[in-house]
Parts: structure tokens; C-alpha cells; sequence
């Protein structure tokens, strides 16, 4: 348990950091939107749908076999 404890607080505490040193604003110009957001949730939120994206592909992929 004290294992997944440290693990744990090392993610949250490498997570924190990851925030801080990208919390600069960027602009997303997509087509006619424009998004002003973190760049740390901008990296968040690609890397959500890079996995999402690879997870029903990989069910997909396993469901035709």
C-alpha cells in the first residue's frame, strides 16, 4: 500500500509541476473558432482524445478478429 501511496504523490506532485511551468495561455484557431486556453490543458486534452482515439481502435481492431 505504501507503494501506491509514493507512486501516487509523485504523479500528483510531477502533475502540479507539468502545470505550472505550461500554464501560459495559447490561442487555438480552428476553421472560425478561436480558443484561449493553457497550453497545459490544451497538451491534457489531446493527449485524452490520442488515447481515446487508440482504445476504440484497438476494440475495434480486437472485435473483428
Amino acid at each position: 500500500m505504501n507503494l501506491k501511496l509514493y507512486t501516487g504523490l509523485s504523479l500528483l506532485i510531477l502533475v502540479v509541476i507539468f502545470t505550472i511551468q505550461n500554464s501560459e495561455i495559447v490561442q487555438i484557431n480552428f476553421l472560425i473558432w478561436n480558443i484561449s486556453i493553457s497550453r497545459a490543458l490544451m497538451i491534457f486534452l489531446v493527449l485524452s482524445i490520442g488515447i481515446l482515439v487508440g482504445w476504440f481502435t484497438a476494440n475495434h481492431y480486437s472485435r473483428n478478429r
